[in-house]
């Protein structure tokens, strides 16, 4: 069956840090169920605590509609809301991390000039550790989970491997906690 990857930004309740630590268990518990199903690549919060990232694979709208309707924190009100949008290419994590993780890393996204290019820099960056994963939407942007804590290095990088647009690259800082 053809799946989608979805890029998923939780804009999360304003007192998500106050509330989240009792719900969070059952949470990871969840995802951890999805990614052994296949359904999850990857999640985690943004170290403020104003966003979260989950990086679904589904079959559909449909069905991401319905997962994310079930999610733990959604039903605890600890997500307020989000923004999905749909990779038309993707280039899959090398290797998965074990729950609860925490690797401290950067989402970089932005316009991308030419996706071949900008996909063939990935897969090199990929082959050299230096991104987890990435891929493109149908809107002309790309984004890639590169592997540093600094965003002006991690933009550098990613600027470097040719195809994206930057000077219109923009970072923040993402725990990829599974």
């Amino acid at each position: 069956m053809p799946s989608v990857i979805y890029h998923v930004r939780f804009r999360c309740a304003d007192d998500y840090m106050a509330r989240r630590l009792p719900h969070r268990p059952a949470h990871l518990r969840q995802l951890d169920t999805l990614r052994g199903e296949g359904r999850v690549v990857a999640g985690g919060p943004e170290p403020d605590g104003a966003y979260a990232n989950i990086f679904y694979r589904v079959a559909n709208r449909a069905e991401l509609k319905r997962l994310l309707a079930d999610n733990e924190f959604t039903r605890a009100g600890l997500f307020a809301d989000s923004l999905a949008r749909a990779f038309v290419d993707f280039l899959e994590p090398v290797e998965w991390l074990p729950l609860d993780a925490g690797l401290k890393v950067t989402i970089v996204e932005g316009p991308v000039d030419d996706r071949a290019r900008a996909r063939a820099g990935l897969a090199e960056l990929q082959r050299d550790c230096r991104i987890v994963f990435g891929g493109f939407f149908d809107d002309g942007a790309g984004l890639a989970i590169v592997r540093l804590v600094d965003p002006g290095e991690s933009i550098r990088v990613l600027a470097a491997a040719v195809g994206w647009t930057a000077g219109r690259l923009v970072a923040r800082a993402w725990s990829h906690t599974l």
